[in-house]
């Protein structure tokens, strides 16, 4: 029996490292558990759980890439934190393979530590409380299927009967023969929104499906028709007759009827509860990615005051040759880069600031913009690859508005118009500000391969991209890779501001997005 605590486990042979970190821990009212060994750590967990284990990438009986495989194998869910050295970034990588949560380099910082532990036991409660949604999900699951059994055991009863417990069921009920319609309930005619003379014997299953589902639908009827299966349950989109989106459960059996071979089928609209998990799902990843980017901040900003005294040394002293060799020309070079660099490093300041906040303030569109766009140098593919063309209005408005809500919003867009000029012909990004009456346009304009038309009416649906989900950065580290979280995130976020969103596509010459942002409440 293996006892739930919300405790972390410190798995290092290193006694002061591990004292260090227990006694840091519990000065924040976290329960720690320590051990030296990876053979230890095996014996407690059979025991205990916990909400994070931190474990050295070398142990005197374990190498660390093993412990996790091991654990792994025991299906231990439990969010893990690896220490490493510098030089060990080839392990690091096998453990970010396996899906370690994160990983920390020595030497760290506390308050470092202190957020990672935080964000990961925040991680474990997300975990958990989804694995008691999937089980409650597979409980409702086993309910329903039982009370179809033992709906389908009762109908078979008697003609009579059968009718009249379908006639009042909560669920759809149909009987397919030949492809159409021989009989149809009052709640499958209530569900696709149609009456059961204009369905019967001139309608089948597959002429409400969506298109994208016929295929998976006339696969499951077609092995019940020929027998392969005697019963089998299937989920598919179905359109009503007002092309309306409907998500249902179906349960299909082949039967006899009026002396020949048919399918029965009883059908649940689950379309609410299959919405409302991915508002859930969505909810969740967006949580997670509030969670990171205060983790990111925070370590910016921390990077950013350790940079300032070197760099102050630096230009110091390049002045004071200067004063002493002015005819050096690599002393101005010198002093030309410090002053860049400081530059950047107040940028990653005020922005570090900036995205931890969540009050309202007032901000300038231009300077918003100059500001991301010069953090995006990091990335060297726009750096290099990417031809820029800006026009920012002289003057703008400023206007009230939480600044991370704008910076992530535009940032998503910019983002996905680099990305949709991955090896493209022609890349240039081109980004312009105007102003009409008391309303800021903001243009984003890319020369990527565009968006298909019929595509277009789902870009700021969650979960929904056209980019691959998994790259192998090994091979080219520049490959896109997509989420379908991030228009979804800019359509959730600036609406609340009243921002108008519109979207010109065209396959193979880009795309155009224009943001209208009132400065009036």
């Amino acid at each position: 029996m293996v006892i739930t605590m919300q405790k972390i486990l410190i798995i290092d042979d290193d006694d002061a490292i591990r004292e260090m970190l227990t006694v840091l821990l519990e000065e924040e009212n976290i329960p720690v558990t320590g051990c030296g060994s990876g053979q230890d750590a095996l014996r407690i967990l059979e025991v205990y759980r916990f909400s994070a284990i931190v474990v050295d990438i070398f142990l005197p009986d374990f190498n660390g890439i093993d412990f996790i495989k091991t654990i792994q194998n025991k299906n231990i869910t439990t969010p893990i934190i690896i220490i490493t050295g510098s030089s060990q970034f080839e392990l690091v990588r096998q453990a970010i393979r396996l899906g370690v949560y994160d990983y920390l380099i020595k030497p760290f910082k506390n308050a470092q530590f202190l957020q990672i532990i935080r964000n990961a036991i925040q991680q474990d409660e997300l975990n958990q409380e989804k694995l008691n949604l999937e089980n409650d999900k597979k409980q409702y699951q086993q309910e329903l299927e039982q009370q179809v059994k033992e709906s389908i055991a009762q109908i078979r009863e008697s003609e009579s009967r059968y009718k009249s417990l379908v006639e009042q069921s909560l669920m759809g009920v149909y009987i397919l023969q030949d492809g159409l319609f021989q009989f149809v309930n009052r709640k499958l005619c209530e569900i696709l929104d149609i009456s059961s003379d204009q369905i019967l014997n001139k309608t089948g299953l597959l002429d409400f499906t969506a298109d994208d589902h016929k295929s998976l639908v006339d696969t499951h009827l077609r092995r019940i028709a020929r027998g392969e299966v005697m019963a089998e349950s299937f989920r598919f989109h179905a359109l009503t007759t007002k092309n309306e989106l409907r998500v249902l459960e179906v349960w299909s059996g082949l039967i006899e009827f009026q002396g020949a071979n048919a399918i029965e089928g009883i059908v649940l609209d689950i379309t609410e509860h299959h919405f409302t998990k991915i508002r859930e799902r969505q909810l969740e990843l967006e949580l997670l990615n509030e969670h990171k980017l205060a983790a990111i901040g925070q370590l910016a900003t921390g990077i950013s005051h350790n940079l300032n005294t070197p760099i102050s040394i630096i230009q110091a002293n390049a002045e004071l040759l200067r004063l002493k060799k002015a005819d050096t020309p690599e002393i101005e070079k010198i002093l030309n880069q410090t002053k860049r660099m400081a530059e950047l490093i107040n940028i990653i300041l005020i922005k570090g600031k900036k995205d931890q906040s969540t009050e309202y303030t007032q901000i300038n569109i231009n300077e918003l913009l100059r500001q991301e766009l010069e953090f995006l140098n990091a990335n060297l593919y726009y750096k290099h690859h990417i031809e820029k063309d800006f026009h920012f209005a002289e003057s703008v408005p400023g206007f009230e508005a939480v600044y991370s809500d704008f910076s992530q919003s535009i940032m998503h867009i910019i983002q996905n118009a680099i990305d949709a000029m991955y090896k493209a012909p022609q890349r240039k990004l081109t980004i312009t500000t105007q102003v009409e009456n008391s309303t800021i346009i903001v243009t984003i304009a890319d020369t990527g391969k565009g968006i298909p038309a019929k595509l277009l009416p789902k870009i700021f649906d969650p979960f929904f991209t056209t980019k691959p989900v998994n790259v192998d950065e090994e091979k080219d580290i520049h490959q896109p890779r997509g989420t379908g979280l991030g228009l979804s995130l800019v359509y959730n976020l600036l609406t609340p501001y009243k921002v108008k969103i519109d979207v010109k596509s065209e396959e193979n010459h880009g795309t155009v997005f224009t943001l209208r942002i009132p400065t009036l409440k």
